[in-house]
């Protein structure tokens, strides 16, 4: 190997090695900035769902704990009216509960003094008179209207009075009231701690319709307000069926996060402590769990600074990608380079071996000829013919130079005409008759008369016979026999030059038709030309030139010429 060669494969492998450091740390650097934004997403997607979390604990404890505080915290605090004097005392109570907790309807305080003596008192709101009351509220301006034994509630004080006979520190159940559904808590007041003697009972009514169509939404929207001051998670309820009761998502708004979950608990519709449903009738209050839900929807924030993140991992992505390209079109341009700097210095010696062999053996011969040292006619026509066999070799050598060069400028450099297609391949054939009997070469001619005329530049078309011809001399090895064959068809002319010599290796068989291409059987001669200008040639002419061939069986060349008249070459 020449120092310019060496020199040219160490750039070429210093390339790649630059090529290949440079892929790779593209790839780490796409996939560290893969993983940290993937990390940066589940971190962001843990803590939302973590908010989400806490922010539904927050409404359902929120929720527990407003639905039991009258009953734990204003219920203990009343007693029973003796007489109707004491009911300012205790409507100011009433009103103070009523300003804290929206679901109360009405409170009351009934006291016993047997059938007769009893006596109903129900402290309503002002402006928001009880559903089941059809008589005319006095206005007043106190926040409390006052009834004395409304006959409408004659059937909850039968109820009351059935349960506080089972001595429970609690009267629990759900009644209807003309018509409308309502959950009854009460606190039934003895006069002794051993719950001996009944001496009255003091409770509240809640509306479960109201609380269905107002109470949730009402405190839903309350804590969506306090914790939720972008909205950025959505607060829904639903009742024991999967009704939706009420949702802080408006209609066409923010979509679900991608991929957040949707977080729910339940609670049971119970306006007192759970735990005292035990001690109720179990036909008494039936048990219903609705269901708290929380999701979180996309935050434009956090979308923004997601996309952010992507677009700058896109754009290193992008300009890595770009970079490795740019590095790898180097190689290639380099690998190129270098390719063709070889074939290019294989080509220049093989074209001076072709053109000095036979201009020595011409100046060999001339002085043979010249110094007179045969005069027999034979040996003067044998040394003659030697001469025309070498400048013929030479004529064809600089022939396909200059072909080459001409057709890579000019597209159409040719003079068309009617051409006789198997004369051109006998004269082909007959200008290598010299070297064919000389290398002892066993020749079968098949070419059936007439053949179909072509249109074709004569010169051209016998070049490309000449050099396919001379392949098949050249690599024909051993097995000396060639086979030459024409035939026609409606629309083309087949020219066939088939020998049995080494054939074309698969790894070669890819590269046989580029210029300066040769076979690793360097000795056999040639420019690594004569396929090249074929190819050219035959594509000019509207044509093509095949190969069929397999290691060791010898290659078979076709020849394709279009039949047509001079209008199909213009």
């Amino acid at each position: 190997m020449t120092a310019a060669r060496a020199q040219r494969a160490f750039k070429s492998h210093y390339f790649q090695i630059l090529a290949a450091a440079l892929i790779v740390a593209t790839i780490l650097l796409m996939w560290f900035g893969y993983r940290a934004t993937s990390e940066w997403q589940r971190s962001t997607r843990q803590v939302v769902d973590r908010r989400t979390i806490e922010v539904l604990y927050l409404m359902v404890t929120a929720l527990n704990r407003d639905m039991r505080g009258v009953q734990s915290q204003v219920l203990p605090q009343l007693n029973p009216l003796d007489d109707q004097s004491e009911a300012y005392e205790l409507g100011a109570e009433v009103a103070k509960a009523f300003a804290r907790f929206p679901y109360p309807d009405s409170f009351f305080s009934w006291k016993t003094g047997g059938d007769r003596n009893s006596v109903l008192y129900v402290f309503n709101r002002a402006d928001r008179p009880p559903s089941w009351y059809q008589g005319r509220l006095e206005t007043a301006e106190f926040p409390t209207t006052l009834l004395k034994d409304p006959p409408e509630l004659a059937g909850m004080v039968h109820a009351l009075r059935k349960q506080a006979s089972l001595r429970a520190r609690f009267i629990l159940f759900e009644t209807s009231i003309q018509g409308e559904p309502y959950q009854v808590i009460a606190r039934p007041v003895y006069d002794a701690p051993s719950r001996t003697t009944l001496q009255g009972i003091v409770g509240f009514t809640v509306n479960l319709n109201w609380a269905r169509a107002h109470y949730f939404s009402e405190l839903r929207a309350e804590l969506s307000r306090v914790v939720e001051g972008r909205n950025s998670i959505t607060l829904e309820i639903f009742d024991e069926d999967g009704k939706l009761i009420t949702s802080n998502r408006p209609a066409g708004g923010a979509e679900a996060e991608a991929g957040a979950p949707a977080r729910e608990r339940k609670f049971p519709l119970m306006f007192f402590d759970p735990v005292l449903r035990a001690t109720a009738p179990a036909d008494a209050l039936p048990l219903r769990y609705w269901t708290a839900r929380a999701q979180a929807v996309r935050d434009e924030s956090i979308l923004a600074v997601a996309s952010g993140a992507r677009r700058a991992f896109m754009l290193i992505s992008f300009a890595a990608a770009a970079a490795v390209i740019a590095v790898l079109l180097t190689v290639r341009a380099a690998r190129s380079e270098a390719v063709l700097a070889t074939m290019k210095s294989e080509f220049v010696s093989a074209v001076t071996h072709e053109l000095k062999t036979p201009l020595s053996s011409i100046r060999l011969v001339s002085e043979t000829l010249a110094r007179g040292r045969f005069r027999s006619p034979e040996k003067v026509a044998e040394y003659a013919a030697l001469l025309l066999n070498e400048v013929t070799r030479l004529t064809r050598t600089v022939d396909n130079l200059l072909t080459i060069s001409r057709v890579q400028d000019i597209d159409r450099f040719y003079t068309f005409e009617s051409v006789d297609p198997g004369t051109l391949l006998e004269d082909a054939l007959n200008s290598f008759n010299p070297q064919l009997k000389e290398q002892g070469f066993d020749v079968h001619v098949d070419i059936p008369a007439p053949l179909p005329a072509v249109y074709a530049d004569r010169s051209a078309i016998l070049q490309v016979l000449e050099n396919v011809l001379d392949n098949a001399i050249r690599y024909s090895n051993g097995r000396r026999r060639l086979t030459i064959s024409a035939s026609a068809s409606e629309t083309q002319v087949s020219l066939r030059i088939a020998d049995e010599g080494r054939g074309i290796p698969p790894d070669e068989a890819p590269h046989v038709f580029e210029k300066f291409f040769r076979g690793r059987d360097v000795a056999s001669g040639g420019s690594g030309l004569g396929l090249a200008i074929a190819q050219r040639v035959m594509k000019d002419h509207r044509g093509a030139v095949k190969l069929e061939s397999a290691p060791g069986a010898g290659t078979i060349a076709e020849i394709l010429l279009p039949r047509g008249k001079e209008e199909s070459h213009r």
